[in-house]
């Protein structure tokens, strides 16, 4: 499908009111099979591959910019009369947030394990930067050697806990993907090129789903939100939706659920 004349891949399937799912960095639109398959009866989810990762190439480093990815949803939601919930994780969890404050369109948003943005921005400059020589090393070393590194962030270590099988499955995902659409995803996507919007928060509904051992992104969450808004998983990190896939769909289904009766009243 193009939106604004850049190609992406979108998977949709289900029928009934429109739910948009956005992976994180070096995920793809399969990062929500499990979820897609318990929602799809009551919802059209539209899983999308982001600017630079699965099937969908990456564009200029401008045309990649946060920015121009928003308004490339924002082309999407406009598809579909009915208001739309929208739910993203880390990356995709920030272009939701921005979607969230930007769009009239976007009635439910669900954050997960993610940010409204870096307030400073001497750290965000710095951010750019780190990221920069990410990107530098990714096309210099190669995507294995990126990918040995991903994984040993402190960030992924429960997932070492998970069945090898599964864990070799996220591997091989990870491995799939562009060195460069991700090169250009970490110069034009990362946190420091994304306008904070901390101060926009209260525009919309929100709720924010966080692994219990996710120190910093926990407190990130419960510096944006009230506690009443934050729905904490035991036993995951970062991508609770890896470790911990059924009491993350159980939680998703009652947030859906919650709005929907809302709603109705």
């Amino acid at each position: 499908m193009k939106l604004r004349q850049q190609e992406y891949h979108i998977e949709i399937t289900g029928a009934g009111p429109p739910l948009l799912l956005l992976h994180g960095f070096t995920g793809s639109s399969a990062t929500w099979s499990a979820l897609s398959a318990r929602l799809q009866s009551n919802y059209t989810v539209y899983c999308i591959d982001l600017l630079g990762h699965g099937q969908t190439p990456a564009a200029p480093y401008q045309r990649m910019r946060l920015t121009e990815q928003v308004k490339d949803l924002e082309f999407l939601l406009a598809t579909r009369a009915e208001p739309w919930t929208v739910l993203g994780y880390s990356m995709g969890g920030r272009i939701a947030l921005m979607l969230a404050v930007m769009s009239t369109r976007v009635t439910q948003t669900i954050a997960v394990s993610t940010t409204p943005g870096i307030r400073s921005a001497l750290e965000r400059q710095l951010r750019r930067k780190a990221d920069r020589s990410l990107a530098e090393r990714l096309l210099r070393d190669g995507l294995t050697d990126f990918i040995d590194y991903w994984e040993a962030l402190p960030l992924f270590a429960s997932q070492h806990r998970l069945p090898l099988a599964a864990q070799q499955h996220i591997r091989e995902g990870r491995l799939a993907q562009s060195p460069e659409g991700l090169a250009a995803s970490l110069i034009a996507q990362g946190t420091g090129n994304m306008p904070p919007v901390w101060h926009l928060l209260d525009r919309t509904s929100i709720e924010w789903i966080v692994g219990s051992e996710d120190i910093k992104f926990k407190k990130i969450a419960f510096e944006a939100a009230p506690p009443e808004k934050i729905h904490l998983i035991p036993g995951a990190s970062h991508a609770p939706h890896i470790d911990q896939p059924e009491k993350f769909v159980t939680i998703v289904e009652k947030l859906l659920l919650t709005n929907q009766m809302g709603e109705l009243k």
